[in-house]
């Protein structure tokens, strides 16, 4: 077996069913992006030129195995879900469907580094898991600002791409794209309330404006813990 995919295997022994099919596909020298993605994402462009990729199948789901050596000599890495045939009622922003199109969404990653916007994810961009809205939140929202005296954001088109366990949401704005966390549960240091709205409901990321400053700020911090041409786990 991969021993990236044998420690991921071991990581995450939830996931797995004894009866799970794995079907393990061929693994990739060099990944094939385009400009326009280097353009648009350079910082994962990099990470993930550094990556150890396997093409496998689970259940006849296809996926991208990405994997690292982090600076403790562990394996780490993202299990990407491939859909090709996926759909959703609302559109994507073209850098959403840039990134989907040429790696997929974050399935499940492992041995992520401490803290970091993948830490504690039930998952990352992957089209099958957006929605629009709150998530089932809105009542409560709506009456949390109707108790402090404050105007509800409109927040029907806000499209989730990223759900934490706990139930808290990352969203984009498809008009502008601009990147909101609706944390009804957190302790994170590294936000701020949206102006005029109340605490536990709607914040802004430090130094996340947009979609591109998420998944770039992402790539940054698994950068950081990686070492460089580790190649040798495969």
């Amino acid at each position: 077996m991969n021993k990236d995919f044998e420690t991921f295997k071991n990581n995450k022994k939830w996931f797995f069913e004894a009866s799970d099919k794995v079907e393990f596909l061929y693994t990739e020298n060099e990944l094939q992006l385009s400009e326009t993605f280097n353009s648009t994402f350079p910082l994962l462009t990099e990470l993930l030129h550094q990556a150890r990729i396997l093409k496998l199948k689970i259940n006849d789901q296809p996926y991208k195995f990405f994997s690292w050596t982090n600076k403790d000599d562990s394996s780490c890495g993202w299990l990407n879900k491939i859909e090709e045939n996926a759909s959703t009622t609302f559109k994507l922003i073209e850098e959403h469907e840039l990134l989907l199109s040429e790696i997929g969404g974050i399935h499940e990653s492992y041995n992520q580094p401490e803290p970091s916007l993948s830490n504690n994810q039930n998952f990352m961009f992957t089209q099958s898991g957006c929605f629009t809205g709150i998530g089932g939140c809105e009542e409560t929202y709506e009456e949390i600002c109707n108790g402090e005296n404050k105007q509800p954001i409109d927040f029907k088109d806000l499209i989730c791409f990223v759900e934490e366990a706990n139930g808290n949401m990352t969203l984009y704005n498809p008009k502008n794209k601009e990147v909101l966390l609706f944390a009804g549960d957190h302790c994170f240091d590294n936000v701020e309330v949206l102006e005029n709205q109340p605490d536990y409901t709607f914040y802004k990321i430090n130094n996340i404006t947009n979609f591109v400053d998420y998944v770039e700020t992402l790539a940054a911090e698994w950068k950081n813990e990686i070492k460089w041409n580790s190649f040798d786990l495969i």
